[in-house]
């Protein structure tokens, strides 16, 4: 990672309004409401039927960029994804809130040591099995989730995660969140919305449930409780900014300094005592007040080319917090339209690739809080090791992923 600790801030890294805002819940997900409009019953995956219908179209056509190898490819890409956790449903799948396969006497004794020697060993840990970024915040209880589909999360005074028929309960004393980022192939990113752009989205899935489930045995083999959330139990975005990880973006995603958004985020919920991260300041958020890319080439519309609101644009967001609301809904829908989901906004972001001479052409200032956050970000890429040093006429090309084990 960056080092973060220059960038670091004690200044709200939100505004909230206490009295509009409430915890979000998963049933008023695009993925849901979609679902729900096109099937009549209340589900996170019945939108997939009509994305389906229409990429069977694409194969029997031979679409170029969607024809049945490129649809192959992705579905491969996403087998471990659909093994560990689909994405992720609270206790399901791997996504268990109790050990797997550690032994009971590992589970029952906490391991002594400081929180220090704790955070650096789950901080290295995480890496080896396959983190790119690795962030400690304390659970807010308003990023997580009110609701799943059905029942409600409950914080409440209790010695162990449970389901219960009526609620999913988390024990107050799991407090921590370790947010972990996995960066996206780029190269496969920047074909969207062809399939290959939705294989770089499953790749990280799958990346992303192999490491939550392994980082949360990891945590219970040394005698702690540990929750491993994929897109489930807490929204990722938030913890992520906490963690210091980076900074929210007009799309509505994480703009992190190494990987720009073209990251996917897992989060495991523990009571180890760790260290915590702060929130960082790079002049980031600033930047897309005055870009307007992933707006611009949206095909669905659904990103606002306007000002942060406090209000929400459709049934999806959650009103109360000031940020660029986007139009889930219409965003899902081109998926199912293009017959394979999209990540158009992550392509074209500047933060993608690091800053290029042509930038400066749709940009309209560059007085933000260090100058051109853009620059700041690829001078630190490029002295930390994650992008070439590039002429200028040239755009910077990314490093191999250094990773150590998973």
């Amino acid at each position: 990672m960056i080092p973060r600790e220059q960038y670091t801030t004690d200044k709200p890294v939100y505004e909230l309004k206490e009295k509009q805002y409430n915890r979000f819940p998963v049933f008023k997900q695009a993925f849901v409401t979609v679902s729900e409009e096109d099937t009549g019953e209340r589900s996170y995956m019945g939108f997939l039927a009509k994305m389906q219908e229409n990429a069977v179209k694409n194969m029997m056509c031979d679409v170029s960029g969607r024809t049945i190898a490129d649809y192959a490819l992705n579905f491969g890409a996403n087998t471990i994804n659909l093994i560990l956790g689909e994405y992720g449903f609270p206790n399901s799948h791997f996504l268990k809130w109790s050990p797997l396969f550690v032994p009971e006497v590992l589970t029952q004794r906490p391991a002594e040591t400081d929180r220090e020697k704790l955070t650096g060993l789950v901080k290295s840990t995480a890496e080896l099995y396959g983190a790119d970024l690795v962030g400690v915040t304390g659970l807010d209880e308003k990023w997580v989730y009110s609701h799943d589909l059905f029942k409600p999360f409950l914080l409440a005074d209790t010695d162990k995660p449970q389901e219960t028929e009526d609620a999913f309960v988390i024990p107050k004393s799991m407090n921590t969140a370790i947010v972990l980022a996995v960066a996206m192939n780029t190269e496969l990113i920047e074909k969207s919305p062809k399939v290959a752009g939705g294989t770089a989205v499953n790749l990280g899935y799958s990346r992303m449930g192999i490491l939550a489930v392994s980082l949360a045995e990891f945590i219970r083999s040394m005698g702690y409780l540990a929750i491993p959330c994929m897109n489930d139990t807490a929204l990722s975005v938030p913890l992520a900014i906490d963690a210091g990880l980076g900074e929210l973006g007009r799309h509505g995603l994480l703009i992190t300094p190494e990987f720009g958004s073209n990251v996917r985020l897992c989060k495991v919920l523990t009571n180890m005592p760790l260290l915590h991260d702060q929130p960082i300041d790079m002049g980031i958020t600033e930047f897309c007040a005055q870009c307007l890319l992933c707006a611009q080439h949206c095909p669905a519309n659904a990103i606002t080319s306007g000002k942060a609101s406090f209000e929400g644009v459709c049934q999806n967001n959650n009103p109360g917090i000031r940020k660029w609301h986007v139009k889930s809904s219409d965003c899902l829908h081109f998926w199912q339209q293009n017959g394979v989901d999209c990540a158009n906004c992550i392509a074209v972001c500047p933060f993608t690739y690091g800053f290029h001479w042509s930038q400066c052409v749709e940009c309209v200032r560059c007085d933000t809080t260090y100058g051109c956050s853009l620059h700041l970000a690829t001078h630190l890429r490029e002295k930390y090791g994650f992008i070439k040093e590039a002429r200028w006429w040239e755009r910077s090309v990314q490093t191999p992923l250094p990773r150590k084990g998973l």
